[in-house]
């Protein structure tokens, strides 16, 4: 066998063991696939309805997003008990990294990984912020819209970086 056969069936070797080490190589738990973990003064569960509703001081964390409110409603599937929504109500806030959203009422849709906004919202990442009458969050994205609603504005500030000299 010439040099240059050997050297393309190593090469060839290196390559399916790769490709095999990678393809059995866990893969990184997306948010969704993460454990939704929940604390509060007290819960109601309704199994009949399907909710679970936490109230007072409630917290939800899964993965990098933590949310805050008086009261906490967890709707689930009925088979698998899969998290369908999340509805947060009172003082809320939600915390995903560095950006912090604030208002009055929220809605987690778990499947889409969106959150809407509602009751004087307000998302700010450090001096930056955003307001408006309804905003939504698309985590995955890192992306938001943001909408005045009837005759009111958006207001925004965003504050330039300085550069170092």
């Amino acid at each position: 066998m010439t040099l240059m056969k050997r050297f393309s069936l190593c090469l060839l070797i290196v390559f399916f063991a790769l490709v095999t080490l990678v393809e059995a190589a866990p893969e990184a738990p997306t948010p969704s696939e993460e454990p939704v973990k929940i604390s509060a003064d007290l819960l109601e569960a309704d199994d009949l309805a399907q909710t679970l509703v936490f109230i007072g001081n409630a917290v939800a964390e899964q993965g990098d997003v933590t949310i805050y409110g008086d009261r906490l409603t967890l709707k689930y599937t009925a088979g698998k008990r899969e998290v369908a929504q999340v509805l947060a109500e009172g003082h809320v806030r939600i915390v995903q990294g560095a950006r912090v959203a604030t208002s009055q009422k929220a809605i987690l849709f778990h499947a889409e990984e969106r959150i809407v906004l509602t009751g004087s919202p307000k998302v700010s990442e450090g001096e930056n912020f955003i307001q408006g009458q309804e905003i939504t969050l698309y985590l995955n994205d890192q992306r938001s819209v943001v909408s005045g609603g009837d005759g009111g504005r958006v207001n925004a500030v965003f504050t330039p970086k300085s550069e170092a000299p």
